[in-house]
């Protein structure tokens, strides 16, 4: 609908708008913008916290195929001989009930993280499946993405380069095929 009272709300002003209400609702008044800005800051560790606490549900997909949800953005896992595939890392402070979920499914140790892009929610539990002994994989630009500062304006939030062990140390520019645990994968870079 387009005339005088069409109104377009940008991403920003619907985080901004989503986080006045909570707040208004909290406080019982509004938030200035200023104050909704210093509020937003906050968001990461309140993400954080949440992931500290909420459970991971287990999804078994197809065979040896499954989904883990809780931890930020879900997490894919292949299970198998050449060991625990997992496709993205959710948020560290999900370990604890991530590692649970997964014995689930089987003994076999954790060999190999796939990383779909650089979002917190998707990378932030590198370091920790690094540690475990997962190999990192990832687009060489999700690679540069966790080696240096990335700024989420959005949020007003800066984040900091990622310490070396949860950064990608093999790489593809265009594609790569692996075959795991009988599946064959094929990542490649996305198309915009």
């Amino acid at each position: 609908m387009d005339g005088p009272n069409h109104f377009e709300l940008s991403r920003r002003g619907f985080c901004l708008c989503c986080l006045g209400s909570a707040a208004y609702v909290a406080s019982g008044g509004w938030l200035s913008p200023a104050q909704a800005f210093a509020e937003a800051r906050n968001i990461v560790n309140s993400i954080r916290y949440d992931a500290a606490k909420t459970p991971i549900k287990l999804h078994r997909l197809r065979g040896n195929v499954s989904a883990l949800e809780g931890s930020g953005g879900n997490i894919g896992l292949l299970t198998g001989d050449d060991g625990k595939v997992f496709i993205d890392a959710g948020i560290a402070a999900s370990r604890p009930r991530i590692l649970d979920a997964t014995k689930q499914l089987s003994g076999d140790p954790i060999r190999y993280l796939i990383n779909t892009h650089w979002h917190f929610d998707h990378a932030d539990g590198n370091q920790w499946l690094n540690e475990e002994g997962a190999a990192i994989i990832a687009h060489q630009n999700t690679q540069m993405q966790l080696l240096s500062a990335q700024r989420v304006d959005d949020w007003d939030f800066n984040f900091p380069p990622s310490p070396l062990p949860a950064i990608p140390a093999e790489v593809f520019s265009s594609e790569k095929t692996l075959v795991l645990n009988g599946s064959t994968l094929h990542l490649r870079r996305p198309h915009r």
